[in-house]
């Protein structure tokens, strides 16, 4: 029994003296590999590799391949012009708004911009010789008094009446109308647009001459409008300019109208375009400040005549509608709550075009909640169409006959796209808007060739959004870089250049922009900390529109998984194959030993595409080509340590004590080549990443698994991404090529252990 006792102490002894042993033999492995530079180096960078690793999950902000940058980041209107003006635009700290209209199937060639002192110019577009981009053509220089209170001039489209007369044709000519007013009298000029090339519109330069001018009397408190109202596509049937036209002809003349203010209140006027002569005047019974009138049915073709048509008055909370013929009160409806002036009275266009008896205006009332509310052309009933809990700063239709398809409203953090009369705006027809860019004050634009609203704030910043909404509502943004303090409402433009719609405004530092309303991919976009999505992109995007950051952030775990999973295919069949060549050595190991070699001789890369391209590119197979084709290799220079320790005294002791061959490779060889399958599984961890995103990076492996050299594969078409997008290229670049040299490093720290020759002296 004590004899027992006595052997089951000796043995605990035993082996705690030899546990003690081995932690003095890693302690002392450790301080020679610790004491290396390179396995110094080495060690903290897996340390940092491994922490990022670690919290990987946590800085993943957006699935790796499956997220793509929203449109409203990602897709922007391609700036078509930037015209500085040479002169000041700015009127009260607000610019004053561009105008075009095309007169020819081409589109507009200029854009007429209006100075604070009242000149009027254009800007070339560039889509003739003579109408250069960018440059300024002086147009007209109205007579006023010194200190006159300028509006921004109007440039609209008229037919002429003789050519209609002769060959019962239209022919549109580009005419120009503006008001002054000082002191307590106005003046109006009207103006044709005469081109000084023989081709007509686009050659040569614009200029106004021939003008009408006109001293009414009270001040403007609005600009003067035309009958013919500002459009994007040339009408089928529009105001002749001649007010022979009427009297003679019975058809549409063109009309202008005015609202000024006397000691006795406000009047509404009408005058004949050419000559500019009064034709009525009425008195406005309210006393709030009347926004600009609306004419209704520009472009109504005969028979339809003034009964049909209106002129159209909002003031305070009333809206009137007069009869053009003669300035009687047609019908006048009292609102729960006043019109927004920025809103004014928004007429569908193709009720502009063609006349129903259940055609609707539209209005946006104060408070807030706010309000949209229709009234009926014909008799103004009014319908609410919605109530918006932030109030409302914009409505737009989409302009289709009889109730609109569309009709938009702004709020101050949401717009609403909506389908028929609605209670309340909600979240199912509502979009958050981007904010911190200013507020949206003008009313929408509607793009009727993409069916798009877009919506703009006080600087500059517009997004266009999909009428009908959908899974990817936003389609693209629109920002002036810097953004300016303040900029005019914008107008839709036809660009003759283009040959497609453009969105026009003048900046508070007197810039004409000129914005396509195609919007184009900006990916790879540059690291953004602050979008209109709200998403940040700390490393920016890929061609795709993928956030890099978090394909390089769940990278780590990956090529940590490749490479250890590869590592420890190459070493366990290295060693089985060592040993058995090395330790057994018969003619099956030397047959093994051939093929061996003969798969170690064969180019590498070449072989693992071919038997990459054979096996297929799932994630499974490709792990197996690549421990296939790596562990020759290995094998090869274990080989001749197995036979090296098979030498040894210790193994023949072992043999004639009668241990096993497997009790021999397991507790004499394995733990003799330890250090070296280490020395190993560094390299082939390191070596593995590399492999893999080779095949990746060639599109031979699976693409949908986030490694560093996949996320390097659109450079194999476009290898000028390395300087059009650094932030894109360089971080998975050099974090595969430092995860490589970590365990480069670590090798030959531990080489050192394992070798004393090339420890340092």
């Amino acid at each position: 029994m004590a004899s027992t006792e006595g052997s089951a102490a000796e043995y605990r002894t035993y082996r705690e003296k030899r546990l003690r042993d081995r932690v003095r033999r890693w302690r002392k492995m450790w301080r020679i590999y610790y004491g290396s530079r390179y396995g110094k180096i080495g060690f903290w960078l897996l340390i940092g590799f491994a922490v990022m690793t670690l919290l990987s999950p946590i800085l993943t902000f957006h699935d790796p391949y499956t997220f793509i940058a929203p449109r409203e980041d990602s897709w922007s209107a391609t700036q078509e012009l930037g015209a500085q003006l040479p002169y000041s635009a700015v009127v009260n700290g607000m610019p004053l708004e561009p105008t075009a209209v095309p007169i020819t199937s081409a589109g507009s060639y200029v854009v007429y911009t209006t100075t604070a002192d009242g000149n009027v110019s254009a800007v070339g577009l560039g889509a003739t010789p003579s109408t250069a981009a960018g440059e300024i053509f002086h147009v007209f220089s109205p007579n006023w008094a010194a200190g006159s209170t300028v509006f921004a001039a109007s440039v609209f489209a008229l037919a002429n009446y003789t050519t209609f007369q002769s060959a019962f044709s239209f022919d549109y000519s580009e005419y120009l109308l503006e008001g002054a007013t000082h002191a307590n009298s106005s003046t109006i000029d009207f103006a044709p647009i005469h081109w000084s090339g023989p081709q007509g519109p686009g050659d040569g330069s614009p200029s106004a001459y021939d003008a009408e001018t006109l001293t009414i009397p009270g001040t403007l408190v609005a600009p003067p409008v035309s009958s013919s109202t500002a459009t994007s596509i040339i009408p089928s049937w529009g105001p002749f300019a001649q007010s022979s036209a009427y009297t003679s002809g019975g058809l549409k003349a063109a009309y202008v109208y005015t609202v000024t203010r006397s000691a006795s209140g406000f009047n509404l006027s009408e005058f004949y375009a050419m000559p500019l002569q009064w034709v009525w005047s009425v008195h406005l019974t309210g006393t709030a400040v009347p926004e600009a009138p609306q004419y209704l049915g520009s472009y109504y073709a005969p028979p339809a005549g003034t009964e049909d048509t209106a002129v159209l008055v909002a003031q305070g909370s009333t809206l009137s509608s007069y009869n053009p013929g003669n300035g009687k009160l047609r019908w006048a409806e009292n609102l729960s709550a006043p019109i927004l002036p920025d809103v004014g009275i928004v007429v569908p266009f193709l009720d502009q075009d063609s006349f129903s008896a259940a055609d609707v205006l539209f209005l946006g009332l104060a408070g807030s909640p706010g309000s949209v509310v229709d009234a009926n052309l014909t008799s103004g009933a009014i319908t609410t169409v919605t109530t918006v809990p932030g109030g409302v700063d914009g409505v737009a239709t989409s302009g289709d006959a009889g109730y609109p398809t569309y009709v938009c409203v702004v709020s101050p953090t949401t717009v609403y796209m909506l389908n028929g009369p609605k209670a309340v705006a909600n979240s199912a027809d509502g979009l958050g808007l981007p904010q911190g860019s200013g507020t949206y004050e003008t009313d929408p634009l509607y793009d009727q060739n993409s069916n798009l609203m877009i919506v703009s704030t006080s600087t500059g910043l517009s997004i266009a959004i999909n009428a009908a909404l959908g899974t990817d509502p936003i389609q693209w943004k629109l920002a002036p870089n810097p953004l300016p303090s303040a900029i005019s409402p914008p107008l839709l433009v036809y660009n003759a250049l283009k040959g497609g719609l453009a969105v026009a405004f003048v900046t508070s530092g007197s810039i004409l922009d000129l914005y396509s309303t195609v919007g184009t991919d900006d990916n790879p976009l540059p690291p953004e900390f602050h979008t209109p999505s709200g998403n940040i992109y700390v490393f920016g995007t890929n061609s795709a529109g993928n956030d890099v950051w978090s394909q390089f952030v769940a990278s780590f775990v990956w090529d940590w998984e490749i490479g250890l999973a590869v590592a420890a295919g190459i070493i366990l069949v290295s060693v089985l194959v060592a040993m058995f060549i090395g330790y057994v050595g018969n003619w099956a190991a030397a047959v093994v030993e051939t093929l061996t070699l003969v798969l170690f001789l064969l180019p590498g890369l070449a072989l693992l595409i071919v038997v990459a391209s054979i096996v297929g590119a799932s994630f499974v197979n490709t792990l197996l080509v690549l421990t296939f084709v790596s562990w020759p290799f290995t094998a090869i220079t274990l080989i001749g340590v197995v036979r090296q320790i098979k030498s040894r005294t210790f193994i023949e002791a072992a043999r004639v004590s009668g241990a096993s061959t497997v009790q021999i490779l397991r507790r004499h060889m394995l733990p003799n080549m330890t250090p070296l399958l280490a020395y190993f599984t560094a390299l082939s961890i390191g070596g593995a990443a590399t492999a893999f995103s080779t095949l990746q990076f060639l599109g031979i492996a699976q693409l949908t698994i986030p490694t560093w050299g996949g996320m390097l594969q659109p450079m194999l078409d476009n290898f000028y991404f390395a300087l059009e997008a650094p932030w894109w290229i360089w971080p998975p670049t050099i974090a595969l090529t430092m995860f490589v040299f970590a365990f480069v490093f670590v090798s030959r720290g531990m080489d050192e252990v394992v070798n004393p020759r090339l420890r340092a002296r």
